[in-house]
């Protein structure tokens, strides 16, 4: 297999690909192209190129990922890559450079600038055939040394960077930094571009002039930061002998990344000259033959165990995401119910008060008007009206009182043991506070059954009755019905929301109590209420049935099983689980 100086387009725009063409075959490099990453990937195992240019966002295998495949190939990691990405990609170049990528690009740069970096990677990839001494370490922890005339940003940076695991040794000018290289190596020269005396472009030049007469030819990498992130700065650094040029407003992430990137090539390099050394005395064919078959199996076993961590990954992030909002709508229910009880304890003993001298009044009036003989004939039905309106504000009284009965009722039943309530109180005091949501548009029928008792986990069932009837509410639009309905059926105890909204369509019925769905505007619910609905059903050993017609209607049921006991069933499960 043969190297020469091809470049690699990776691009699925047809249109993207061949201008991109267009600039590099004007600058006189050979360029294939290839659509996607296993099109790349095929144009890999017939010819090794110089370059590859890969966008970020590819159909099948991204981007990313492609880096990866490259780079655990021993036969392909060293190969430059530079990854393109659209504008508003917004949180991808760390992700890209940390795939493997030495350098990431928007697809809007300046042509000028793209070459330049093009020919910066093409210029750093020619270093593969120099041998390492023999007690150099194969692994080691990078030295970098960090240069600017500012004392605070450099201290900044060098915690930063330190932070990360680097040795990183300080120089407050151009003339430091070339006698700290002069003395010691480096992997990586991070400066700053504005510097009296020896700015950073003068000093890129020294640094590449002081490397060319070193065995092993560019070992450097140099990182240029500036707060003025002009075309020129850019344009005269990378032709100094820069290898990225990075804006000090520029998020450290940013930074950092860029760093990573560029010291791993560094070390892949490091890597491959040592490979070279202890294979040289091997007879090549046979060494080629036996790396490719432990190559494949590697990538085999990786792909297995890569496949399997991402599933566990992947399960273990959504239980934690389940959990997470499990906690915070329960901690929500229990606050409110603190608040509630508060409150109703608050209003509770003057009202009590109110009543009392209300009936006081009413008593009065009523002997007054039965005992007293000389009122006169015209006074009587101007006490009546008093009278008549003392009754109404004693009655208007007592509806409060009744209202107080509710909001305690709803707080204690979230103080989370096992208990037994009267379920048709624990609905109406749902009712109370949903009754801002329906307003004067939703009419609620009640077809309550004769048992009205119900041992359960009441603050976790209120839950559930909340989440359901909430969820009526949000399927009518303008007016509309919602029927409630409780009986006991079949040792269970169960409970019908009925609504008269829009219906859920055949095609996601089977999906609703899936994890995080929903079909509700972004912002508008997390899509976890059913799903946390049927988790705490399921912990009581009951269900929850849905029917539903698309344009009709929904019906949820609640089955709560009779027979659990005064402690619940024994190994009950957490609704979480």
């Amino acid at each position: 297999m043969r190297t020469g100086s091809q470049i690699l387009i990776v691009e699925d725009s047809e249109t993207q690909a061949l201008q991109l063409a267009y600039l590099l075959e004007q600058e006189g490099w050979e360029v294939a192209c290839a659509s996607t990453a296993e099109a790349a990937l095929e144009e890999l195992n017939r010819h090794l190129p110089a370059l590859i240019i890969a966008d970020y966002h590819l159909p099948g295998i991204r981007g990313d990922e492609l880096c990866r495949r490259i780079r655990m190939n021993v036969r392909t990691r060293s190969i430059p890559i530079l990854m393109l990405t659209m504008e508003d990609a917004s949180g991808s170049e760390p992700a890209g450079l940390d795939s493997g990528a030495d350098d990431y690009v928007s697809k809007s740069i300046a042509p000028e600038i793209l070459m330049l970096r093009v020919r910066a990677l093409l210029r750093n990839s020619s270093t593969g055939s120099v041998v390492l001494a023999s007690h150099e370490s194969h692994f080691r922890r990078a030295h970098l040394l960090a240069v600017d005339d500012s004392p605070t940003y450099l201290e900044c940076l060098s915690d930063a960077l330190m932070a990360d695991g680097y040795e990183v040794t300080q120089a407050t000018g151009g003339g430091e930094a070339l006698e700290h290289l002069a003395r010691q190596t480096f992997d990586c020269v991070i400066v700053d571009l504005v510097m009296p005396k020896i700015d950073g472009i003068q000093l890129c030049r020294l640094i590449s002039e002081q490397e060319s007469g070193r065995i092993g030819g560019h070992s450097t990498a140099v990182i240029v930061l500036t707060s003025r992130e002009t075309k020129e700065d850019m344009t005269q650094s990378l032709e100094a002998g820069a290898d990225d040029f990075v804006g000090k407003s520029s998020d450290m992430a940013v930074l950092k990344a860029r760093i990573r990137a560029l010291l791993r090539r560094k070390f892949f390099q490091e890597e491959n000259r040592r490979i070279v050394e202890e294979l040289k005395n091997k007879e090549l064919e046979a060494v080629r033959s036996r790396a490719e078959r432990e190559a494949a199996e590697v990538r085999a076993a990786l792909a297995g165990e890569l496949a399997q961590t991402n599933q566990e990954l992947e399960a273990t992030n959504r239980k934690l995401k389940e959990t997470h909002t499990y906690l915070i709508q329960s901690e929500k229910m229990a606050s409110l119910g603190q608040l509630v009880a508060g409150i109703a304890h608050e209003i509770n003993n003057p009202l009590a008060f109110v009543i009392n001298n209300i009936f006081v009044v009413q008593q009065s009036l009523d002997r007054l008007i039965s005992e007293t003989s000389d009122i006169s004939p015209s006074s009587l039905p101007r006490l009546d009206k008093v009278r008549r309106q003392v009754g109404e504000m004693l009655e208007g009284a007592e509806r409060v009182k009744d209202l107080v009965s509710k909001l305690r009722t709803f707080s204690r039943l979230d103080e989370g043991e096992f208990k037994t309530v009267n379920i048709h109180e624990s609905i109406e005091s749902v009712l109370l506070f949903l009754r801002h949501k329906m307003q004067d548009r939703i009419e609620v029928e009640r077809n309550y059954g004769s048992v009205d008792h119900l041992s359960c986990f009441a603050g976790e069932l209120n839950q559930v009755i909340m989440n359901v009837i909430a969820n009526a509410i949000d399927s009518i639009e303008g007016r509309g019905k919602i029927t409630l309905t409780t009986k006991q059926q079949d040792g269970y105890f169960c409970i019908s929301v009925r609504d008269t909204g829009k219906g859920i369509p055949p095609e996601i019925r089977n999906r609703v109590f899936e994890p995080f769905f929903t079909t509700k505007p972004v912002g508008h619910g997390t899509g976890l209420g059913l799903a946390i609905s049927y988790g705490i059903l399921k912990a009581h050993d009951g269900s929850i049935e849905l029917v539903s017609e698309e344009g009709k209607g929904t019906e949820f049921t609640l089955k709560i099983p009779l027979s659990l006991g005064a402690s619940g069933r024994p190994g009950r499960r957490d609704p979480r689980d």
